[in-house]
């Protein structure tokens, strides 16, 4: 079978529970980032969580992106590592039920990766994962046969934090240049860009074709005081950049053409976990569906919109992924039109 779309990254369970601000320092993690814990120091902070309500559901930041674009209908296959445990088999079934292709559970029996989602009242998400047998992705794991024939490829950062995924994430570009696939590329976070950033300059430079990234990776990649410059910088060292901002939206630019800037849609935040990966996914959608980059820009934001308004980084099966009925509902929703 052919896919339009073949991922790879961290294959991750979330556990997500609300906590205040107050527990987040209490702990003494940085708000709105994610922080790598072993085992024995995760299964702690959640012996803290104790009695509070838990939300369970897959993620991992490539994940959740390969997941949206087969909620929209789009062919795909995810490339991660689960364990043969209950974790594993719930995160394998989720991806079946939205026809996302899926290696299965390894052989062992224990190990599935899960991260921490401690979602505080201003629905700002901060995560604390243990990257389990997630960790044991290699280059041996690429299959060019699954890569072969797909449209695009899509890469996350958070595989530089190790060496052997790593390599994979490299590996995994690298085939699909050699077979001319377009390889997109997301950061995921600005603590991968801060520890990892010569790797992550290399790879853009080399072997990524589309970046996403948020402000505060920007500026953490771009080395610079203020998201306009950090914008400026990164666009010209990538093809084709998509940049979002919050609350503001996001910026786009492709080589040889000017910035464009779209507006997010107005709705009420519940849980911002996703919210990058899910513009990633309407951004990737547009593209396969050969709109402008604007209007990929406003498919981003409108699947980003639609994953924030619940708990979990996994698009509602009711989102709407017809793109007139959306870049019409950007006009009226926002008074902006979606011509360039």
């Amino acid at each position: 079978m052919k896919y339009d779309v073949v991922g790879i990254g961290n294959a991750l369970v979330d556990i997500q529970v609300q906590v205040e601000d107050s527990f987040i320092e209490e702990v003494g993690i940085q708000k709105g980032a994610m922080t790598l814990f072993e085992y024995a120091q995760q299964q702690d902070l959640l012996q803290k969580l104790e009695g509070k309500t838990r939300n369970i559901c897959s993620g991992g930041s490539a994940a959740n992106t390969i997941h949206g674009l087969g909620a929209a209908g789009i062919k795909s296959y995810y490339m991660g590592k689960v364990a043969n445990d209950d974790f594993g088999l719930h995160y394998t079934q989720d991806m079946a039920n939205c026809l996302v292709g899926f290696p299965g559970p390894d052989g062992e029996t224990s190990g599935t990766g899960t991260s921490v989602v401690l979602i505080t009242p201003d629905a700002q998400r901060t995560m604390v994962t243990n990257l389990g047998i997630s960790a044991k992705l290699n280059e041996n794991n690429v299959d060019e046969t699954i890569i072969k024939g797909a449209k695009y490829v899509y890469v996350e950062g958070y595989l530089f934090t190790g060496e052997d995924t790593r390599n994979a994430a490299v590996q995994f570009a690298r085939t699909a240049k050699k077979l001319g696939i377009p390889v997109a590329f997301t950061l995921s976070d600005a603590f991968v860009v801060n520890n990892f950033r010569k790797e992550i300059m290399d790879f853009v430079q080399w072997d990524v074709d589309i970046l996403f990234c948020n402000e505060v990776e920007g500026l953490a990649l771009s080395e610079k005081n203020n998201s306009k410059d950090a914008f400026d910088f990164i666009s010209g060292i990538a093809n084709t950049l998509f940049f979002t901002i919050g609350k503001e939206g996001a910026w786009g630019k492709r080589n040889g053409e000017e910035k464009i800037a779209v507006n997010s849609f107005p709705v009420h935040a519940i849980d911002t976990t996703g919210a990058g990966d899910l513009f990633a996914a309407g951004g990737l959608y547009g593209l396969l569906h050969n709109k402008t980059l604007k209007e990929c820009c406003i498919l981003g934001t409108y699947f980003a919109s639609r994953v924030i308004t619940h708990l979990g980084a996994r698009l509602p099966t009711h989102t709407d992924h017809n793109i007139k009925k959306i870049l019409d509902m950007y006009q009226s929703e926002t008074g902006q039109g979606n011509k360039t």
